[in-house]
């Protein structure tokens, strides 16, 4: 079914009691799932999986169940989920951590270690092993001279649903379903395109993704929204409940209902602009027939994220900024926030600090303690000798790395709340799994 070549297109809105329901009721205005999912199907089911916290920060399980279960009462043969986890986990560890594996296996489905994790525990599994398995289930996909690297399954079934946790984001405002697309595939260039302070070039690199296979129904899940501080868990996050989820077979069409709800402007929304410039689906709202609740009658207002760093508010913390990267901006959003949500109680036992960020940011005003974040800012960044400085290297810096520099820099005996959560996040890192993990990213 392609949404593209269709003049209009239906997209639901629907507004019931629970997630799941939402989901029922939702699928069967749009006819029913048996104009999706054919008797004896292959499905594939795209939600996100991005770290071990469970519900807003990935799909609502309640949601998926329910769309597992339609595919289900269609006739499905087979039924397999599956997502990319957050740069430097494994989708090993995030199942064992919250039990996905068993749980999937329980209502129906099967999760597809995307990364091959599941392999990295055998003791005796080799380099060489690792390079079989990527070539036998991987495809190389050509978009715009950059080679996409995806697994068969996702190319090889006879449907794929996205199944998206709608939540707020410092990059693109709003987490929507072209965005959930962009974990299909671990792209090695993807890190250049952040590294740079391009948008456009980030904005071109999603939709490549999107392109490769476009999702044959897609869920906007916000029934529960991340506001405030996301799209994980923050001190400053906010739990918002709107009964609603969006629904269709078009992700451009389904994606610019949801930012309408959500009172965005759709026309400065740069992935779906950038959808409507290469044609790949409904952008134009008179062309979108809304079924279900009346989209003018509702208007939903959510708190962004902050669009610069120095309006996140550590006490003790004066941030200045220079000409920043998307990647240096996104991880010291995230660094930000993590210090602000589990180093809060700290902040008292340290002096003032200035944390300084991209190319030529201003010389601070107090230079009891300065953190310089990032290759840009240390490079550019001229202070005397005698200043006390942690400088957190890297292009973008790794945050686990940075928090265990940070440690050593006040010492563990002055921020034992930011000591705990590094102890807590060793369940993350285990050396010799992350050694495995970037083993088989170099392939």
């Amino acid at each position: 079914m392609e949404p593209s070549k269709s003049k209009v297109t239906s997209v639901v809105i629907s507004k019931e009691a629970s997630p799941k329901e939402c989901v029922f009721r939702g699928i069967e205005k749009l006819g029913g799932i048996t104009n999706y999912i054919r008797d004896g199907d292959q499905v594939f089911i795209k939600f996100n999986l991005t770290l071990p916290q469970g519900f807003p920060v990935n799909t609502n399980m309640d949601t998926l169940e329910a769309i597992i279960d339609t595919c289900h009462k269609a006739g499905a043969k087979k039924i397999y989920v599956g997502s990319y986890p957050l740069k430097g986990l494994t989708i090993k560890l995030i199942s064992d951590l919250i039990g996905l594996n068993s749980y999937f296996l329980k209502i129906g489905a099967e999760l597809v270690f995307l990364d091959y994790s599941n392999y990295y525990f055998l003791k005796d599994i080799k380099k060489k092993d690792l390079k079989i398995i990527k070539t036998q289930n991987f495809s190389q996909i050509n978009v715009n001279d950059e080679k996409f690297e995806v697994h068969k399954i996702i190319l090889d079934s006879d449907k794929f649903i996205s199944v998206n946790q709608v939540n707020v984001d410092p990059i693109f405002k709003l987490r929507l379903s072209i965005l959930n697309s962009y974990s299909l595939s671990i792209n090695k260039s993807q890190l250049n395109v952040l590294k740079s302070k391009n948008l456009k070039d980030l904005i071109q690199n999603v939709i490549d993704v999107f392109t490769v296979r476009k999702p044959d129904l897609i869920i906007n899940d916000l029934f529960y929204i991340l506001e405030g501080a996301g799209p994980y868990i923050y001190k400053d996050s906010k739990l918002k409940k709107t009964g609603l989820m969006v629904i269709g077979n078009d992700a451009v069409a389904v994606d610019t209902i949801t930012s309408t709800l959500l009172s965005y402007n759709v026309d400065q929304n740069l992935l779906l602009r950038e959808a409507r410039n290469r044609n790949l689906g409904i952008y134009d709202i008179s062309k979108i027939q809304v079924i279900g609740e009346n989209l003018n009658e509702i208007k939903i207002n959510i708190q962004e994220c902050v669009s610069r760093l120095e309006d996140i508010i550590l006490p003790n913390f004066s941030i200045k900024t220079g000409n920043i990267s998307l990647g240096d901006f996104e991880q010291a959003y995230h660094f930000l926030n993590l210090l602000k949500t589990h180093m809060i109680k700290d902040v008292k036992y340290i002096s003032k600090t200035s944390f300084l960020i991209g190319d030529n940011p201003p010389v601070p005003e107090n230079l009891s303690n300065v953190i310089i974040f990032g290759d840009s800012a240390i490079k550019s960044t001229k202070l005397k000798k005698n200043v006390k400085i942690l400088k957190l290297p890297g292009n973008p810096p790794n945050i686990f790395d940075c928090i265990d520099l940070l440690i050593k820099y006040y010492r563990k005996s002055n921020v034992p709340s930011l000591y705990l959560f590094q102890n807590l996040l060793k369940l993350y890192r285990n050396k010799k799994i992350n050694e495995k993990l970037k083993i088989w990213g170099g392939l």
